[in-house]
């Protein structure tokens, strides 16, 4: 007969909506996209089975990755999956998140479904910011993982507060708001109350002419607000930021070699924007489009494999926005036909818009999406 224990065990093991939220966002900071479709669990499916791990099918990861409550699935199952993602098994992976959980708890944050009896949403709120101060003054030195949890708590909050006007004042200059909220978690859907003017504090703190690392922070700055003016229709404002930024240009061939690529290519993707703005004929902006595609043809062999995402990313959304040939679309995916291995078969043939959503190189929306 065979024991009781064995039949117990596989009842016992956690398997519930957090633990697999955790697995789908470290899923997908491993393959780069998020996990959707039945198309997406083949393609996983397939790279696992290539990692010699074992066989999964489609469906088994379908039902466990978009959490059907009735599915459970084996212990053996999910240490497949975990083990793809550099852990010993289910229960080693558990035991990692729920670490991750309790730093949460410690630093005073619930839920998202239960803000207001948060710390961080309380102090916010009532405009009790020194002991935020002390919070973000002393993570400063901690790993990355626990700034990105404490990023999250603070979009969480502020996403719930209706006047955040006070909050970027009195922060808009601290080094970790703007490091890890502004620039490592924009959000560029804009969901947070003001948070334009918050961009716009955050970009007044620094001086182009000052350091490359103001010079970089004013583009990156200026480039949010300009891709969320230009795409909301706010043409008036967009113009003004366009201005700015491409009536002198602001970036010589050195200083475009040693800014960061996010930056960089923001720059020159939305000079696009400036042309249609500025009613530029079609020549010029054509002539434009085609400097765009060979940089991007010049720079791959350079690049890392994220590097080339982000690439990919900015001058793909921004041809979308102005309405770039399609032509042009179809050039741009053919020059990184090789990214496209680790996405859904026949994605490469599929519309631009349909492509773009697994190149998101977005911190922000992998964890909090639209």
């Amino acid at each position: 007969m065979e024991p009781v224990f064995k039949y117990m065990a596989q009842q016992l093991y956690p398997f519930d909506a957090f633990s697999v939220r955790e697995l789908n966002l470290q899923l997908m900071k491993k393959i780069g996209y998020s996990i959707k479709s039945k198309s997406d669990c083949a393609k996983l499916s397939e790279l696992i089975f290539k990692e010699g791990l074992g066989l999964i099918s489609q469906s088994t990861l379908y039902r466990i990755l978009l959490y059907d409550k009735e599915h459970k699935p084996f212990y053996n199952t999910l240490s497949i999956i975990t083990r793809f993602l550099d852990y010993i098994d289910w229960e080693d992976f558990c035991r990692t998140i729920h670490s991750k959980k309790k730093f949460e708890y410690t630093n005073g944050h619930l839920s998202q479904t239960n803000l207001e009896k948060s710390l961080l949403y309380q102090c916010i709120q009532l405009e009790n910011y020194r002991p935020l101060e002390a919070l973000f003054d002393n993570i400063l030195d901690v790993e990355q993982e626990a700034k990105d949890s404490i990023t999250l708590m603070l979009y969480d909050s502020l996403l719930s507060i209706s006047d955040t006007v006070p909050f970027f004042t009195y922060f808009g200059n601290n080094t970790f708001v703007r490091e890890s909220f502004f620039e490592y978690g924009v959000d560029p859907s804009f969901r947070i109350a003001n948070y334009d003017e918050g961009f716009t504090i955050y970009t007044s703190n620094y001086k182009p002419n000052q350091s490359l690392l103001d010079l970089q922070s004013y583009i990156f700055g200026n480039c949010v607000l300009l891709r969320n003016y230009y795409s909301k229709g706010a043409y008036d404002k967009a113009w003004v930021i366009s201005k700015t930024l491409y009536d002198l240009p602001l970036l010589s061939e050195t200083d475009m070699d040693n800014i960061y690529i996010f930056p960089r290519l923001r720059y020159l993707s939305l000079k696009l924007v400036y042309f249609k703005l500025l009613n530029a004929n079609s020549i010029l902006f054509d002539d434009y489009v085609h400097y765009l595609i060979d940089y991007a043809k010049e720079v791959y062999v350079t690049l890392t494999y994220i590097e080339r995402r982000i690439v990919f990313y900015n001058l793909g959304d921004v041809f979308l926005m102005t309405k770039v040939n399609n032509n042009y679309q179809e050039q741009l995916k053919a020059i990184f036909e090789n990214e496209f291995a680790l996405f859904p078969d026949g994605l490469l043939h599929k519309p631009l818009a349909k492509v773009l959503p697994y190149f998101e190189p977005n911190g922000l929306l992998q964890q909090r999406p639209i």
